[in-house]
């Protein structure tokens, strides 16, 4: 209902709406230029799947994409049944994708794996999880740097625990600490939000903007005591957190925060961070 929505939503005049896109679409620049300076080998995309990849018949708490390729269709998400054109192909780096797997086994996670591009989900014919699909072209306009596909289960219960991502992503830091290849971590995911639940268009500010300082001031570790206790607010697509977790995780020294937005139309408080390469102190 519209009166149920908090009273800032109605700051969100259609032209603030379109300063947001631009914000938005400025800070993806920031963060592609960050990329093309540090010339990734491979880029690990850590996000949720949100019945696209899998179903109730087989939903992995996490899962590491295996094969050569993954490939996910642009079109909006009302277009019921997208054209094949409006399909983006991405290549994998199937060789550091089968390492991970291994070590990660070596490391304590019994991590699913899956090599074929066969989406078990609603809708199929989409293809895979948006949170590859939509920053890849802003992140990588040619496509030509493969990916690695890192699937967290962040919407249905029960979930893996903000420690457990801690913990998943320092052990990816240890493992690619002996790699010649220079790899990117990128988390997609928004941060406070529940588009499709009783809180839909409420944005938990102050816990976003937690989130934000504790990536700038190298104090992830607090990320870890994040859904230790159940709250209306942590719950729908405030999971997909989990992603920023395990990034932090992975690169334990200061952060730069890019933007912050709390839009209420588009149910998102959207965040954009990245760490400097050599920013360790």
């Amino acid at each position: 209902m519209k009166d149920s929505q908090p009273h800032t939503a109605r700051l969100e005049t259609p032209d603030v709406i379109a300063s947001y896109v631009k914000r938005i679409e400025a800070a993806f620049g920031v963060l592609r230029e960050q990329l093309e300076a540090y010339r990734p080998d491979a880029i690990i995309f850590v996000g949720d799947d949100q019945e696209d990849m899998f179903d109730e018949r087989c939903n992995p708490a996490m899962c590491l994409y295996t094969g050569d390729e993954v490939w996910g269709s642009e079109a909006p998400f009302y277009v019921e049944r997208p054209p094949i054109e409006s399909r983006i192909h991405l290549p994998v780096h199937k060789e550091l994708a089968g390492h991970l797997l291994e070590e990660l086994l070596v490391a304590g996670f019994d991590m699913a794996s899956t090599s074929v591009m066969k989406p078990l989900g609603r809708h199929p014919e989409r293809g895979t999880s948006h949170m590859i699909v939509y920053p890849a072209k802003r992140l990588v306009p040619k496509l030509d740097v493969p990916i690695i596909p890192l699937y967290l289960n962040c919407y249905f219960p029960p979930l893996p625990t903000a420690a457990r991502c801690w913990q998943l992503g320092e052990a990816l830091a240890r493992i690619l600490s002996d790699r010649k290849e220079r790899i990117a971590i990128y988390a997609s995911g928004g941060l406070s939000h529940d588009p499709t639940g009783p809180r839909a268009g409420w944005i938990d500010t102050p816990l976003d903007q937690w989130i934000l300082d504790r990536i700038a001031t190298n104090r992830g570790r607090d990320l870890q005591q994040l859904f230790t206790m159940d709250s209306a607010t942590m719950r729908g697509g405030t999971g997909e957190i989990r992603a920023w977790i395990v990034a932090a995780a992975a690169c334990q020294w200061k952060g730069e925060v890019v933007d912050y937005i709390p839009a209420h139309h588009a149910k998102t408080g959207i965040g954009f961070a990245y760490w400097p390469q050599h920013s360790k102190d």
